[in-house]
């Protein structure tokens, strides 16, 4: 089983590296996705490429060239996270004054300006790539199988906690401009140097985990994770916690898919595998998630499914009923008036039985009745049913021979409450625009 799992000398490094930035990326990715600005972290991680090169530049010529690696506690970092959080601010800028001062939408301006600022960046990076000791394939695509040392991680380890502490101590001012910005500006705070400061980090972030995960990849757990915590709850703070929670179980889930994958011959590297771990991640909320999953609504389409099937029962049951002044009606007589099989009905009839708004008759002969509390529960149906016909015709102007199909329909949603809203706009009436009488009136 050791083959299966971590070896501390090999991957210790590796993958502290992958949590360091697993964690930091999901905690400030939650922000711009409840920003409904997701992909900010996609233009600020390509658009930060000029500013890595141009920090190369300058360091180069001030520092001169050196062994040492470009990314780790080097004094080339400083060069490249400098210009990378001149360039993301920059290009945000950018974005932002073409959307306030054009027609141009925000998604427009932002795929305007950001692939114009990473092909500049590749462009630049590739000529600079001549006399620097670096791989080019690391600042795209990531490199975590070469990461060894703490110099190496001490970055990102520093990154991630000036993002923690940022998060702790500014969550009021990081809430509120959020999500009500008029607001945020009526009790003073500085929206404008906040959104500066986000991309700040957010620009930090992506350069420290150029290493990780490249300026590629590192998109799937600025994103990713995020919107992982937002199937599973709709609470910001649980969304932040959550975020950063799947960002790391994702980074250290995606480093030992790799090893599980090796004993298969399959050989990957671990940056696409911890964005593929994020995405199974992603998958397995989507289809499980309690609130919006797809099994919850597979379950609450059924259960709707079945409780509308058991109210037009009902109101099959009371209309016979009322035609014919009978007390006991059989499931084929339902069945005939609602032009369905009498097997559909069966189930529908046990559940209404079960609730108490039917019973068996006293002969045990198949049939069923209404009981009170089924009486007043399909009254209040077709109460609804009949008030929104009368609507349609007095209010909306529709035909009279129009109105029934689509009252069939909306009778099963109108809340008590809109149902008393109807009633007291169309004037308390007794009967409907056919002359049936309208229940409960």
């Amino acid at each position: 089983m050791s083959a299966y799992w971590f070896d501390a000398t090999i991957d210790g490094w590796p993958v502290t590296m992958a949590a360091l930035t697993g964690f930091t990326c999901g905690l400030i990715g939650s922000v711009f996705l409840v920003r409904r600005t997701a992909l900010l972290g996609d233009a600020v991680s390509h658009s930060v490429l000029p500013g890595v090169a141009i920090g190369l530049f300058v360091a180069s010529t001030i520092v001169g060239h050196s062994e040492e690696p470009i990314f780790g506690a080097s004094t080339t970092m400083l060069f490249i996270l400098g210009g990378a959080l001149i360039a993301g601010l920059l290009a945000t800028s950018l974005i932002q004054a073409f959307f306030r001062y054009s027609r141009i939408k925000p998604d427009t301006a932002l795929g305007a300006v950001f692939p114009a600022f990473f092909a500049v960046g590749v462009m630049l990076i590739r000529w600079k790539a001549r006399d620097a000791h670096f791989d080019i394939d690391c600042i795209f695509y990531g490199k975590l199988e070469v990461i060894y040392g703490f110099g190496r991680v001490l970055p990102t380890a520093i990154c991630a906690v000036i993002v923690v502490l940022f998060f702790a101590f500014g969550y009021k001012e990081i809430l509120v401009t959020s999500f009500d910005r008029s607001l945020a500006k009526s009790l003073g705070m500085r929206v404008r140097f906040i959104d500066r400061v986000l991309i700040g980090l957010l620009a930090m972030t992506v350069v420290t985990a150029f290493e990780a995960v490249g300026a590629i990849l590192v998109i799937a757990l600025l994103i990713v994770p995020a919107a992982t915590a937002s199937l599973l709850t709709d609470r910001f703070h649980r969304v932040m916690i959550l975020s950063a929670l799947f960002g790391l179980s994702a980074a250290i889930g995606g480093c030992w898919l790799t090893i599980a994958l090796e004993n298969f011959d399959f050989q990957t590297s671990r940056a696409p595998s911890v964005a593929v771990f994020a995405g199974i991640q992603f998958a397995v909320a989507f289809i499980v998630s309690p609130s919006q999953g797809l099994v919850a609504q597979w379950y609450r389409a059924r259960a709707l499914r079945q409780r509308i099937l058991a109210e037009n029962l009902l109101g099959a049951i009371y209309r016979i009923e009322q035609r014919e002044t009978r007390e006991a009606i059989g499931l084929e007589e339902a069945a005939a008036a609602l032009d369905l099989p009498t097997a559909g009905l069966r189930t529908a009839a046990r559940r209404s039985i079960t609730r108490g708004e039917l019973a068996t008759s006293d002969h045990d002969d198949g049939r069923v009745h209404l009981t009170d509390d089924g009486r007043r529960h399909i009254e209040q149906i077709i109460r609804a049913h009949r008030l929104w016909e009368s609507y349609m015709i007095t209010e909306m102007g529709t035909a009279s021979d129009h109105v029934h199909d689509a009252a069939d329909l909306v009778e099963h949603h109108l809340q008590p409450a809109l149902v008393r809203d109807l009633e007291e706009l169309l004037g308390y009436p007794t009967e409907d625009p056919h002359g049936r009488e309208i229940p409960g009136s």
